[in-house]
């Protein structure tokens, strides 16, 4: 009797390891969700989400570094509009409904689970708006220690937190009406606030050189740590002081710095119709020369402030996914 319910066992296992392997070679679709989904949840607009922390903060300088706590079961959904593949785009994803857009604080290698054109939803009761230099986002709870260094909210960085609050749509493809088309005629009137975070195309715009607004561009900013200390230092270098071939970003041997350069409309070089490119050390493509001054072109890129801490000087900058967001423009010759 024994040994025919050891058998018996012995069968069952293999059958489990059986079934198992057939999981693993056949496992179970993806599951795309839906608005459906979330039938039981408040599902509002990125744009009526973001004014959630206006209505409380308002949009002056001294919203900034604010946080707003999310303590409804409030869903947001949109398009996926940015990407991390080429290496600008840093722990984080854009995503753009058809009234704003809002950037979600996640984590590195974003493409491989969020494509760009896909849906997401995301269900944001436990999570938190910040304001970071005069742009909205959404992320994690943060830390004293985030406060202390001026960020209102953290990354989403975790498998766990992941799974509860970011949930992944079908898949699809991004169509004219998800990008904001911008030229030298309409600009002014066009483009303001409510856009930030979202696409814009900025057609003929031109590639410029000097300065504007006190900075001089194009730039790089250097950072060392003298004697070993653990406190960077920021330098403003500039690549024709130091003979280089002028670059989106600084990649040098085993140095890479940020880079700014300038764009913009018109021959202004102050004020509205003025744009800061500014792209990582470590984009793959931070060593592609800047174009010839002057020259103009097409650039698509995601519309975005920045400041200093209490809220002045203010720059509007433009966030490249790729060097093939840039088109038209003569390039620099190499030397």
């Amino acid at each position: 009797m024994n040994k025919i319910f050891k058998i018996g066992m012995i069968v069952a296992v293999v059958l489990g390891f059986t079934a198992c392997y057939n999981d693993f070679d056949e496992p179970a679709p993806t599951k795309y969700w839906t608005a459906e989904d979330f039938a039981g949840s408040q599902i509002v607009t990125i744009k009526e989400f973001k004014q959630l922390f206006t209505d409380q903060y308002g949009t002056g300088a001294s919203s900034l570094a604010k946080t707003y706590e999310v303590t409804e079961d409030y869903v947001i959904s949109g398009k996926v509009i940015s990407s991390d593949q080429q290496g600008n785009v840093y722990k984080a994803v854009y995503i753009y409904d058809g009234t704003a857009a809002i950037e979600l604080k996640l984590m590195v290698s974003n493409y491989v689970y969020y494509h760009v054109g896909q849906t997401i939803f995301v269900k944001t009761k436990g999570l938190a708006i910040g304001n970071y230099r005069y742009m909205l986002s959404v992320g994690a709870m943060p830390s004293d220690a985030d406060i202390a260094n001026g960020y209102a909210n953290t990354n989403i960085d975790t498998a766990p937190e992941l799974e509860k609050h970011i949930f992944i749509g079908q898949l699809g493809q991004l169509t004219a009406s998800d990008t904001i088309t911008v030229n030298a005629s309409n600009y002014a009137t066009k483009l303001n606030d409510n856009y930030l975070g979202c696409l814009i195309r900025f057609e003929g715009i031109n590639y410029k050189t000097g300065t504007y607004d006190g900075d001089t561009y194009p730039q790089y900013l250097e950072v060392t740590y003298p004697n070993g200390q653990t406190q960077g230092v920021y330098t403003n270098k500039y690549y024709d002081q130091e003979n280089l071939i002028p670059t989106y970003a600084y990649n040098y041997g085993n140095d890479r710095y940020y880079g700014s350069s300038w764009f913009g409309f018109g021959t202004s070089t102050s004020g509205a119709g003025n744009y800061i490119v500014r792209v990582s050390g470590y984009a793959n493509f931070a060593d592609t020369p800047l174009p010839t001054t002057g020259a103009s072109g097409d650039l698509t890129a995601i519309y975005t402030k920045y400041s200093s801490k209490s809220g002045g000087f203010i720059k509007y900058q433009l966030l490249m996914n790729g060097i093939n967001d840039v088109q038209g423009f003569e390039a620099t010759s190499t030397k």
